[in-house]
């Protein structure tokens, strides 16, 4: 049915606005004169237009994000709280949008304008995660759209400092390992041949340090064509065979016990999975719906297939602990203190202090990797470097008639 608003006085001459759901004006006006009210003006509820503005920015026509939905899903809570309508909320929010995300927004309103629910509209499109559509749904049977919104748009902040922390943390390392990898490419392939011409032009003998360094680079040159082409196919190979389910629920598990990075994807794990069913379960999710919509936040498979499996054994009466606890996928204390939980009826308590726990260790292991690749590349690249220069003087010293010992 169509929704309209209104404004209409009351006996006592006072007066009242807002919306109203009716299949005709008329239909409208007999409602309220029923509830005491004289209609004085009734008109079908419509989305604001928002404005027509071009932006010059081409990032700003990008298709609607999760920062974007996170933003304004704390507006909607706000403007819901003060008393404004949903639909003139979605409106605001689709007005002051930019002009990639306000589609979204307006196909929100007018879904919810032919009677569907909120979160019924949000599953029609991706950028809305099973977590908050959860959330929504909750909070629409609850009567708490608005404190539903909060929560999940801090879930969606959490998520997003917990992604970036990861990305800046690695890409440091990542670079280096790369600049140096490029460093000695570039050496080997450049800068060596031209060493040894300049060399070879004084007819001395080659110190060995210099004649390993040359043999070395002779053939990178000569089998250039041929380590690309088996980088290349390795790469393809690796890529295709992570494709393929059994392998990568096999290399996912491999990547949590790798040295120094294992323990890091671990945390960042166990901090995802226990900050989303914390949240959850304090809005009044049901612990399986909560644990299937948390296994999709979790991007390593192998704990995906630990969390479903969880799940399976709850759905046939068993506690969330013993699971975990069998797996021992995520970080030891985590199924401890969930079993803690179960025994005092306080699982989401705890679950929210797992998630601060375990967020504040990947903070200080995300320390610790950057205090330690970061002279260790150092030092890499400084005795690469090094290492020529070491095999250039030695060369010079030879060819001047010095001792190249």
């Amino acid at each position: 049915m169509p929704d309209f608003e209104y404004i209409a006085r009351d006996y006592s001459g006072r007066q009242h606005s807002g919306t109203a759901t009716a299949q005709t004006q008329d239909e409208l006006i007999r409602n309220l004169r029923a509830q005491g009210l004289l209609t004085l003006e009734a008109k079908p509820l419509k989305l604001r237009k928002a404005g027509e503005a071009i932006s010059l920015n081409p990032f700003a026509y990008r298709s609607i994000r999760s920062t974007d939905v996170e933003y304004s899903f704390h507006q909607l809570s706000v403007m819901l709280r003060s008393g404004m309508p949903l639909l003139d909320a979605l409106a605001i929010t689709a007005e002051f949008s930019r002009p990639g995300a306000k589609k979204v927004w307006v196909q929100l309103g007018e879904q919810i304008q032919k009677g569907e629910a909120l979160s019924t509209a949000m599953d029609k499109h991706s950028v809305f995660g099973d977590m908050t559509i959860q959330l929504v749904s909750v909070g629409e049977h609850t009567g708490n759209l608005d404190a539903a919104l909060i929560l999940a748009s801090d879930h969606l902040e959490h998520r997003r400092v917990l992604r970036h922390q990861l990305i800046e943390a690695l890409s440091y390392p990542i670079f280096v390992i790369v600049f140096a990898i490029g460093v000695a490419i570039f050496m080997l392939v450049k800068l060596i041949p031209e060493v040894k011409k300049f060399i070879s032009l004084m007819g001395k003998q080659l110190p060995p340090i210099t004649q390993a360094l040359i043999d070395t680079s002779n053939w990178i040159n000569a089998n250039l064509p041929g380590i690309a082409a088996v980088v290349a196919i390795t790469l393809i190979l690796a890529l295709l065979i992570y494709q393929w389910s059994p392998a990568r629920l096999w290399m996912d598990r491999l990547m949590l016990h790798i040295p120094l990075f294992g323990g890091l994807l671990r945390l960042s794990g166990t901090a995802i999975f226990a900050r989303g069913l914390g949240t959850l379960l304090r809005s009044g999710v049901r612990l399986t719906d909560a644990l299937q919509a948390v296994e999709k936040l979790l991007g390593n498979r192998y704990l995906r297939h630990c969390v479903a499996s969880a799940r399976e054994s709850v759905a046939q009466g068993s506690s969330l602990s013993a699971p975990l606890l069998e797996t021992n996928a995520f970080m030891p204390i985590l199924p401890r203190m969930i079993a803690v939980g179960e025994t005092s009826g306080k699982v989401d308590d705890i679950l929210e202090e797992m998630a601060a726990y375990h967020e504040e260790l990947m903070q200080w292991a995300l320390k610790r990797i950057v205090a330690i690749i970061g002279p260790a590349t150092t030092i890499l690249i400084g005795g690469l470097i090094g290492f020529v220069y070491a095999a250039f003087l030695t060369a010079m010293f030879a060819a001047a008639g010095g001792s190249p010992k």
